[in-house]
């Protein structure tokens, strides 16, 4: 014969446990966050819009939840009871073009958002980001009513401002160099720019670009006594597509400390893969920390 005490204390504590399990799974059931998209939106005179924000990077104030490529689902624990939350969300991109060094651009504004959680809730967030207080833009060439680039004296090819419209990234303009068995050589910078860099704080060079071939672009460090060209990052053939890169200068600026300003430098040598190989360029702009 069962007990029926006995059994009545057993059904109490199951109902308990279950109704304290259905406590845990609520207080497990994420809030989550759909961000489509981060836009670039800059203030006049701060250049082109063109960016590469591949994915955001999400921060509670105590703990980093991760960075999650766009188009992202971010889950977020709400708790038993569900309470707002300030998040801050950052853009990333890949520093130099390299898939392994993902990071928050640190130029890009940065957004903080409370948001309601609750167990099993949704967001939709899309944002806009701008270049943040702090940062400075100096216009390296845009090619829409100049060429800037100069050559050197061993070059057998150059770099052009072109205006045809299947070579243009945007705009009116882009640079441009052609290669090949004749003109095989290209070496040039910027003609007496004098880009003063600063070598404390964050240093970025962003641009477009398009090639057929390899080609490497760099600072040349110079003061009164010398200078001293430094190719920084060789960009490989993107098969003639227009791509955008966050190139950090950071690393030559601050190991440059004696020069006095900067130049920026575009060389390649023709490789021999078609009769006639390119590379072009457009919207190239420091952005750097005051």
């Amino acid at each position: 014969m069962v007990n029926r005490t006995t059994a009545g204390i057993f059904g109490l504590s199951a109902l308990a446990l279950a109704a304290g399990c259905g406590k845990l799974r609520d207080a497990e059931v994420p809030h989550r966050i759909h961000v489509p998209r981060i836009d670039v939106v800059l203030a006049a005179g701060e250049g082109s819009e063109s960016a590469r924000v591949e994915e955001v990077w999400v921060y509670t104030p105590t703990d980093v939840l991760g960075a999650f490529p766009l188009p992202a689902d971010i889950p977020v624990l709400a708790g038993e009871e569900g309470s707002p939350v300030e998040l801050t969300f950052s853009a990333g991109i890949r520093a130099n073009g390299i898939a392994a060094t993902r990071k928050p651009y640190p130029p890009y504004e940065v957004i903080r958002q409370v948001v309601d959680l609750t167990p099993g809730g949704s967001d939709t967030l899309a944002f806009e980001v701008g270049y943040a207080d702090g940062f400075e833009v100096l216009f390296v060439e845009d090619f829409e009513t100049a060429n800037r680039f100069a050559e050197s004296s061993t070059s057998t090819s150059e770099v052009i401002r072109t205006t045809a419209a299947d070579q243009v990234f945007e705009g009116i303009g882009s640079g441009r160099a052609e290669l090949h068995a004749s003109a095989a050589v290209v070496w040039a910078q910027t003609n007496e720019q004098q880009y003063p860099l600063n070598p404390t704080g964050s240093c970025w060079l962003e641009f477009d670009y398009a090639c057929t071939q390899n080609f490497a672009i760099g600072l040349n460090p110079q003061n009164l006594i010398q200078d001293n060209p430094t190719p920084i990052l060789v960009l490989n053939d993107s098969e003639g597509e227009w791509k955008k890169i966050y190139l950090d200068l950071g690393p030559v600026v601050r190991s440059e400390t004696s020069a006095a300003w900067f130049e920026v430098t575009l060389e390649a040598v023709w490789d021999g893969s078609a009769d006639t190989t390119f590379f072009a360029v457009d919207n190239l702009k420091i952005v750097q920390a005051e």
